[in-house]
């Protein structure tokens, strides 16, 4: 059962932004230092440093709904289209390496992870908090404004899902035939899918606070997300393990 009063008071919405990176609306110089080193290297690694755009942080750190699982995350901004003509090839392939940079480093600040992503200039991008590391200015201002959250909806959306994780992973630990794996593979593809697309499509019709995105960060939040992952990739390499 999800605290609401707690989680609302304390951690869903702020009365300031994060003191440890933000002094009267701006941000630290130091850290701002840092994350732009760290852009670099990783746009340097995957070929693309002349093609940087912009380096962006955005997310709840650039906002008042922050709380101690936030990560720092921070958008490296190109035009996947001047890289190649062919643009899903060029997202799949900086999105891989982003994928194994983010694996193989363990960076915090604050007790905040940082987290990289490289996204296409044209990409739509929700967020009512948006500053730029490289002109270190904000893009979109957020507006203090506490939500109305609805929570019982986000109680019912989080327990339903986080009850198909619990009997996907129980089922898991019994498989009596390839067939039944097969299923339980293509079963939880799925319902990874699902829960991506909650959020989603919650983000771009209702904004941070709308349901399915508050949903998914207490399904993150309390290891859900992570053991959906784990019994997922379980059930992948059981399929071509002799």
């Amino acid at each position: 059962m999800i605290n609401f009063k707690l989680f609302y008071e304390s951690n869903w919405y702020n009365d300031t932004l994060p003191e440890r990176f933000w002094d009267d609306n701006k941000f630290d110089p130091e850290v701002r230092d840092k994350l732009l080193k760290i852009a670099a290297d990783v746009a340097d690694k995957a070929g693309v440093a002349g093609e940087v755009q912009d380096v962006q942080l955005t997310g709840s750190m650039a906002n008042y709904n922050y709380t101690k699982y936030s990560d720092l995350d921070v958008h490296i901004l190109l035009d996947f289209a001047d890289i190649n003509s062919d643009e899903d090839l060029v997202r799949a392939a900086l999105d891989g390496k982003r994928f194994i940079w983010n694996l193989r480093h363990n960076i915090s600040i604050g007790g905040h992870d940082v987290e990289l992503y490289f996204q296409d200039m044209e990409d739509p991008h929700v967020a009512s908090g948006l500053f730029s590391l490289l002109k270190d200015e904000w893009i979109t201002v957020p507006t203090y404004d506490p939500p109305t959250i609805d929570e019982n909806d986000v109680q019912r959306k989080a327990d339903s899902v986080k009850g198909h994780i619990d009997e996907l992973e129980t089922a898991a630990q019994s498989i009596n035939s390839p067939t039944e794996l097969a299923e339980l593979t293509d079963i939880a593809a799925a319902l990874r899918s699902k829960v991506s697309s909650m959020r989603k499509d919650s983000l771009a019709s209702s904004g941070e606070f709308g349901i399915g995105n508050l949903a998914f960060k207490e399904l993150r939040n309390s290891g859900y997300i992570e053991k959906l992952i784990d019994v997922a990739n379980l059930l992948y390499d059981n399929q071509y393990t002799d």
